[in-house]
């Protein structure tokens, strides 16, 4: 397979990834949220104060701000040819799954991201294995275009979740009998 055909999935791998998420995380956070607030108390706060305000379509917002920046930066990579920016949000995302996988194994049970996560890090290791082959980048290029992107995807949550809140109250003074 191409490894063009490869970077360019990557935008429909983090959608597919992130259906789980939009899809189940207000459910999931209503039927479990005692347990993690007793299990996790900071845990249960942040995701109280962060998330209980936000209805699935306001979360899907912020989801849809995320996804624009992951297909912008891969079209402009395949467009231009260089792949550093690309990279940094390809490890982002890995190291992203990575995280859901602990969270998974800490809580002990089903939480609303792992399914896709399994399902999407085989792709992200093929992906870095062939990348690694075609790449002129060496080792500290790769960490260095790792961490600028992590640090840039955590940045990135402040104007996704800024969006999403004012999508938010948009649609409460809009449509304030909306159930979602």
């Amino acid at each position: 397979m191409s490894i063009k055909l490869l970077i360019a999935m990557l935008p429909a791998v983090f959608i597919f990834h992130d259906f789980e998420e939009i899809i189940m995380f207000k459910p999931w956070l209503e039927k479990n949220q005692d347990e993690v607030k007793r299990r996790f108390p900071r845990l249960g706060n942040v995701l109280k104060n962060k998330h209980d305000h936000l209805s699935t379509s306001s979360f899907a917002v912020a989801v849809l701000h995320e996804f624009l920046l992951i297909t912008v930066v891969t079209c402009a990579s395949l467009y231009f040819d260089s792949y550093h920016w690309w990279f940094g949000a390809f490890a982002a995302f890995s190291l992203h799954l990575i995280i859901h996988l602990a969270q998974w194994v800490i809580y002990g049970k089903y939480v609303p991201v792992v399914l896709t996560s399994i399902l999407a890090l085989p792709y992200c290791i093929y992906v870095f294995v062939e990348f690694l082959k075609i790449t002129d980048m060496k080792t500290e290029e790769l960490f260095l275009w790792a961490a600028v992107g992590i640090i840039l995807t955590l940045a990135s949550f402040i104007p996704a979740f800024s969006l999403a809140s004012r999508f938010e109250d948009w649609k409460s003074r809009n449509y304030p009998r909306s159930a979602d």
